[in-house]
């Protein structure tokens, strides 16, 4: 039951999240602070002491801890916040690519992740258009949930398969990766026309903010 629960919500708010995330973007900081802050604490325990993820109050621990202290940053501090969901995403991405792959859980994709989420914060430090940034990991990042919630809902998947991220969770099933591909392209293309379609308010917004 724990794991339809989990796939409803991944399904929900992953389809918030790839649709609308520039446009939901100021209300939903916590929300992307704590998630990536949760899963990343999380799955640092369970690879650092060799656990399950989730197995243990020290793995709930560091993930509450860690997810809390990123929602407050997210919430406080706008420039936190897109950091927070670059870092994040990268993280999920660069581990999750390697135990697709058929690594095994353990340092090497953890230390992927972290490194590919850094090269997402540089990035993110430097690419003059924050938006199309955003935009680009919200689609991405909530397509994968959307997929992973799906799956769950269905069966395929059990909380344990998440331990790796959303896109580990795919295993690397070329029909799985290839959905996640379409989907998040189309909510990237979903969001653009969205923000292209006069309402720049929260664009500009955004793009002032970060300045």
């Amino acid at each position: 039951m724990d794991a339809v629960i989990l796939g409803v919500a991944g399904v929900l708010v992953g389809g918030l999240v790839a649709l609308y995330g520039v446009r939901v973007f100021y209300l939903l900081l916590p929300l992307f602070g704590f998630v990536a802050g949760f899963l990343i604490g999380a799955d640092a325990v369970a690879e650092l002491l060799g656990e399950g993820f989730l197995a243990t109050a020290t793995g709930w621990a560091a993930g509450l801890a860690l997810g809390i202290a990123l929602a407050v940053t997210a919430t406080l501090w706008l420039w936190g916040a897109v950091l927070v969901l670059a870092f994040g995403v990268g993280a999920e991405v660069g581990s999750g690519v390697l135990l697709a792959l058929g690594f095994g859980p353990g340092i090497v994709p953890f230390a992927a992740g972290v490194a590919l989420g850094a090269a997402l914060v540089v990035l993110a430090i430097a690419v003059p258009a924050p938006v199309l940034l955003v935009a680009a990991l919200t689609a991405f990042g909530g397509a994968a949930l959307v997929i992973d919630g799906g799956l769950l809902m269905l069966g395929i998947l059990d909380r344990g398969d998440l331990a790796g991220g959303a896109v580990a969770a795919l295993r690397g099933d070329a029909v799985l990766i290839a959905a996640w591909l379409v989907l998040g392209a189309l909510a990237l293309l979903h969001q653009l026309l969205d923000a292209a379609g006069g309402r720049e308010g929260l664009r500009v917004r955004l793009d002032r903010s970060l300045v």
